[in-house]
């Protein structure tokens, strides 16, 4: 299973790294949507969005993510009182929109069901 991982949050972004190691998860962090829309070339299992990431409108990353890849799971989460960035990522196909509190107590539990398995 390979993750692609839209976060600019340095701290996120090292959470999210060792708890993908210890599932058995491998994870493709980018910080920069020029390095980011390319990464979808290489087919990930899943897509995860900082909806709080710099630089990102949220409703617009997710559309393209889905016209490009249809099929592929867009996982994002946000602090839970960003309605408007919720809201618009619901509206733009996110599959799971989760608050970043759940997100960061159950990350090794969220990356297991919210990705497809391979098998």
């Amino acid at each position: 299973m390979n993750i692609l991982a839209y976060i600019t949050d340095l701290f996120f972004q090292a959470q999210v790294t060792e708890t993908a190691q210890a599932a058995g998860v491998n994870v493709n962090i980018v910080s920069s949507l020029y390095h980011f829309l390319p990464k979808l070339r290489e087919e990930p299992s899943m897509v995860l969005i900082d909806l709080d990431a710099q630089g990102i409108n949220p409703g617009a990353l997710i559309s393209q993510i889905k016209e490009a890849v249809p099929h592929l799971p867009v996982v994002v989460y946000s602090e839970h009182v960003e309605e408007d960035k919720i809201e618009q990522a619901r509206q733009s196909g996110a599959d799971h929109v989760l608050p970043k509190s759940e997100f960061a107590k159950n990350l090794k539990q969220v990356l297991k069901d919210c990705a497809p398995t391979d098998e």
